[in-house]
C-alpha cells in the first residue's frame, strides 16, 4: 500500500468502522418501534446511498486534476470538499444503520474532526499554489455543507478509466460494509451472537 497524507486518516476510519461492526454485533440493539426503525433504515440507506453516488461523481471531476488545477466545477461548486462531506454523509448512514445513537454520534464527530483537519492542510496548499483564485473560491463556496443546490457543470471532463473504476471499488466496499453492519444487528437482535453490553 503507497503512503500518502491520506493514509492515516484511512487507517483510522477502516479501524474505525471495524471497531462500528464488531460493536454493533456484541451489543444488544436498541428496543425501537418497528415504523420508527424503518424509517431510520431508509434514511441510512439514502445515506450510504448518496454518498457513493456522490464520491463518483466527485471523481469524475477531480480525476487526476486534484494536484494540478483547482475544480471548482460540478460538485465542487457546492463545496470545497464535496469528498468528505460525501463521506460524513456515509458515515452518518452507518451509524444510523447500527440502530444506536451513540455509535451514529461517534462516528460522526469522528469524522467531522478527521475531515476538518484534511480540509484545513489541503486549503493551504490550495492557497499556497493557486494564491488570489483559491481565496476569491473560498470565499465565494462553504466548506462541507452547500448553501445552494444549483451548481456549474463543465463542458467537458477528461475521465481516467482508472481512477473512475477506484470510486466504484470504493463505493463497492461502502456498500458492503453497510450490509454487514445490518447483518450484524440482526444476527445480534435474534440471539445468534452472544451480547456482552447494550449501547443505546
Amino acid at each position: 500500500m503507497t503512503t500518502s497524507a491520506s493514509t492515516p486518516r484511512l487507517r483510522i476510519t477502516l479501524y474505525w468502522y471495524l471497531a462500528v461492526l464488531v460493536s454493533t454485533a456484541l451489543s444488544a440493539p436498541p428496543s425501537l418501534h418497528p415504523g420508527l426503525a424503518t424509517v431510520i433504515d431508509a434514511g441510512a440507506l439514502l445515506c450510504v446511498s448518496l454518498a457513493v453516488l456522490g464520491r463518483i461523481w466527485c471523481s469524475v471531476y477531480i480525476a487526476g486534476r486534484k494536484d494540478a488545477d483547482l475544480v471548482t466545477e460540478g460538485p465542487y461548486s457546492l463545496c470545497r470538499h464535496p469528498l468528505y462531506s460525501l463521506s460524513m454523509l456515509g458515515g452518518l448512514g452507518l451509524g444510523a444503520a447500527t440502530h444506536s445513537l451513540v455509535l451514529s454520534l461517534a462516528t460522526l464527530a469522528l469524522l467531522v474532526g478527521l475531515f476538518s483537519r484534511a480540509a484545513t492542510a489541503e486549503e493551504r496548499y490550495l492557497a499556497g499554489r493557486h494564491g488570489a483564485a483559491f481565496e476569491r473560491y473560498r470565499d465565494a463556496t462553504p466548506r462541507f455543507l452547500p448553501s445552494r443546490l444549483r451548481h456549474a457543470l463543465a463542458e467537458s471532463i477528461a475521465i481516467q478509466p482508472r481512477v473512475l473504476w477506484k470510486a466504484f471499488v470504493d463505493g463497492s466496499a461502502f456498500l458492503l460494509l453497510y450490509v454487514l453492519v445490518v447483518a450484524a444487528r440482526d444476527a445480534a437482535g435474534s440471539g445468534v451472537l452472544p451480547t456482552l453490553f447494550g449501547l443505546p
